[in-house]
């Protein structure tokens, strides 16, 4: 049957909504935000329960309450505790663990396309997993694990790529140049005057040549190049951004102000600021900073070590 009225045509052209967000279809949640979601989702090349919060369409209690609600199972609010034996990273990474309380169920957050996973298999769960956010899976899991995590953020780095790594105390390779110093000043001093000239000249003529060569290299011009062809937004990566602050209060409003204006998909920015424990000044700043800006925020993560 052909459709004659234009709204109905209109309406049959609506592609449906991805699985991920199209159960809050149900819970009340407006079609224009979840439409919006899905158009962003399909230009940044990103699913749309990440588009949805990132980009600060609804906020991440109400997306998880809901999701709790269209499994039939609980949602959890702050604090909860988790088993002592959880597996750090890899319980953050698929956004679950499981309950002290409750040793054998699993508090689940999921993100992105797990969302949908966790749905067409919660029928076959026994018993059903219970729903947090990531925010407050990751305040459990930091509140168990907090001391080894800040330990293996601060070491990893030195232990694995110890070139990376800005460490107090000297290496073998300034050692090394140190020593070779050392010796070429002795040599200096006890050679005779006229070879120990001529040494030290040749030092001076090696410096000399390296440095004209830094120069020249920095002096040369290239052709103009090509003006660079912008990739499309579903072909940018996602990029993280940690932001480590301490005792700066001062400075938040600004910051967030120039954060705001990366010019950058929603949907693929990931803003954390790392926080310390006991600075409590800077974390309440920026929770105002955040309330009053929620839409610049939306996508940002609050993590105290």
């Amino acid at each position: 049957m052909a459709l004659s009225d234009p709204a109905d045509r209109r309406s049959a052209r609506v592609a449906p909504l991805p699985p991920e967000i199209g159960f809050l279809a149900a819970e009340g949640i407006s079609p224009d935000i979840l439409t919006r979601a899905a158009d962003l989702a399909r230009r940044s090349g990103t699913d749309a329960a990440t588009a949805l919060l990132h980009a600060g369409l609804l906020s991440e209690e109400t997306f998880y309450r809901a999701l709790a609600r269209r499994l039939g199972t609980d949602f959890l609010t702050e604090p909860f505790a988790l088993r002592g034996d959880l597996r750090y990273p890899h319980c953050l990474t698929v956004g679950a663990a499981l309950l002290e309380a409750e040793p054998c169920r699993i508090v689940a957050a999921p993100r992105g396309l797990a969302v949908a996973r966790l749905i067409a298999a919660s029928e076959r769960l026994e018993p059903s997993p219970a729903i947090a956010t990531p925010t407050a899976l990751r305040r459990a899991v930091f509140s168990r694990h907090g001391a080894g995590i800040a330990e293996q953020a601060s070491e990893t780095l030195g232990r694995l790529h110890p070139g990376w790594s800005c460490r107090p105390g000297p290496r073998a390779v300034e050692l090394g140049c140190a020593g070779a110093l050392l010796a070429i000043l002795v040599l200096l001093l006890r050679l005779p005057t006229a070879i120990g000239f001529l040494l030290l000249a040749f030092v001076q003529a090696l410096m000399l040549t390296l440095l004209t060569f830094r120069l020249a290299a920095a002096g040369t011009g290239s052709a103009e190049a090509p003006p660079p062809s912008l990739l499309p937004d579903e072909a940018l990566p996602t990029y993280t951004v940690l932001v480590a602050l301490y005792r700066e209060a001062a400075v938040v409003p600004r910051l967030v102000r120039t954060l705001a204006r990366l010019d950058y998909p929603a949907a693929k920015l990931d803003i954390k600021f790392l926080l310390e424990a006991d600075d409590t000044e800077t974390a309440a700043i920026l929770h105002a900073v955040a309330l009053r800006r929620k839409d610049l925020l939306s996508g940002a993560k609050f993590c105290l070590l």
